[in-house]
């Protein structure tokens, strides 16, 4: 019962501070900023081991595996048309755990925008940390099969300045 509890209260956290990094319709360096001041801080432990969204049949399929992560909290799968400005399309309960295995994770974007969609992954834990994916583009050309992936998912998400 605790664990629902609390996926409810990260959730709601999660939706609060999207909210306001919208509200505040800032660039990335101080939507950043904004997020420091909803009382998170930037986790400095990279638990991304691959990351790769793929066009499929209309639909995008997410997924995403992360390593060692001891961590509960959620995830958030963000989208964007720009690489700027991001949208959140949904949540999924990040379950943390001691045990030394690899986590797979998965979210399917049942209407991914015409043209290239640029997807990441946000990373919000119970000790109010996040962390963001590296950003990976993925062409919704009306084909069956069109994917991308980030391996490993370095610091490569740019700031817009």
């Amino acid at each position: 019962m605790k664990r629902v509890f609390t996926s409810k209260t990260f959730f709601i956290s999660a939706m609060c501070l999207l909210f306001s990094v919208a509200a505040n319709a800032q660039t990335s360096s101080n939507a950043s900023a904004t997020v420091g001041k909803a009382g998170l801080k930037q986790d400095t432990a990279n638990t991304f081991i691959s990351f790769s969204p793929v066009y499929m049949d209309g639909k995008t399929y997410v997924r995403w595996l992360v390593k060692n992560d001891k961590k509960d909290g959620v995830f958030v799968v963000e989208r964007s048309a720009d690489g700027v400005d991001f949208e959140a399309l949904g949540f999924k309960d990040r379950v943390g755990t001691q045990l030394l295995v690899n986590l797979f994770y998965s979210f399917v974007d049942e209407e991914p925008l015409p043209g290239d969609n640029m997807y990441r992954i946000m990373q919000v834990g119970a000790d109010n940390t996040y962390r963001y994916s590296s950003v990976v583009k993925v062409k919704n050309t009306g084909s069956s099969l069109q994917g991308g992936s980030a391996a490993s998912a370095p610091e490569a998400i740019q700031e817009k300045k």
